[in-house]
């Protein structure tokens, strides 16, 4: 999941910006989560040193009047716990833009607030879409990960958060089951069994993550996942599953009786 923060000390601003991005978020369907809309640079360090992260989209101002950290200085220490931040400058100091390749920030954008609110929520949505896209990228080179379409667009999430996929109430449709949210999409549970092999058909409704399974109820035929679903397992799967299960030395629990 991609973290994105915010640090704006005007509070009109900070509504702003935690409304567009949260907005954009939902509607796309992104893999992201607005984590942290702050007033206060030392807020987002302290959150930093307490759970590092890695690739974080952030979105920063020049300068916090009657503060002790100005965002230049905020975005270096970002630099230096996450090196591969992607970050948003939006100020009122264009003058400033400059100095931020003088301090080896490398910005992703520096987005001037006197431009308009319509241009200022154009130019954000268009960095989160950027910043999203390379996000994905990257960790598709470094993680396995789950492809699927969607309103004409494709989205990537790591296979780790897969838990299983089930075919949907209408013809070609399906329903994703990840570990915070259901996406649903068009396709066949046929062609995920053989685009993604990692995955387990266990039923003909059914395709899951094996290694996402908790626990197995051999005698009513369910497996379980830590959030409480189940999916049913056809008697003729569930020998090949607990092979596979055995086999990889997965923790998963089995119930006999």
């Amino acid at each position: 999941m991609l973290k994105t923060f915010v640090v704006e000390d005007n509070p009109e601003q900070l509504a702003t910006l935690r409304e567009i991005i949260a907005n954009h978020i939902m509607i796309n369907e992104f893999d992201m989560a607005l984590t942290l809309a702050t007033p206060r640079a030392q807020e987002l360090l302290d959150y930093l040193d307490g759970q590092p992260v890695q690739e974080g989209l952030y979105f920063l101002d020049i300068e916090y009047p009657e503060q002790e950290l100005n965002g230049l200085t905020l975005a270096s220490k970002i630099r230096e716990q996450d090196v591969n931040a992607k970050i948003v400058f939006v100020s009122t100091h264009a003058e400033m833009a400059f100095l931020t390749f003088e301090r080896r920030i490398e910005p992703l954008d520096f987005i001037v607030k006197d431009l308009g609110a319509a241009t200022v929520k154009e130019k954000v949505e268009t960095d989160i879409r950027v910043a999203y896209e390379r996000y994905t990228k990257q960790g598709v080179a470094s993680e396995a990960m789950f492809s699927y379409a969607k309103g004409g667009q494709l989205f990537n999430v790591p296979l780790a958060q897969v838990l299983f996929i089930e075919t949907g109430m209408s013809r070609n449709r399906l329903v994703l089951h990840l570990e915070e949210r259901l996406v649903q999409y068009n396709g066949k549970i046929s062609d995920e069994t053989t685009a993604h092999p990692e995955l387990f058909r266990v039923h003909k409704s059914f395709l899951v993550n094996p290694q996402k399974l908790v626990r197995i109820d051999k005698k009513h035929q369910l497996g379980y996942f830590a959030n409480g679903e189940t999916v049913d397992i056809a008697t003729r799967k569930m020998r090949d599953l607990v092979k596979l299960i055995q086999k990889s030395q997965w923790t998963v629990t089995f119930d006999e009786n």
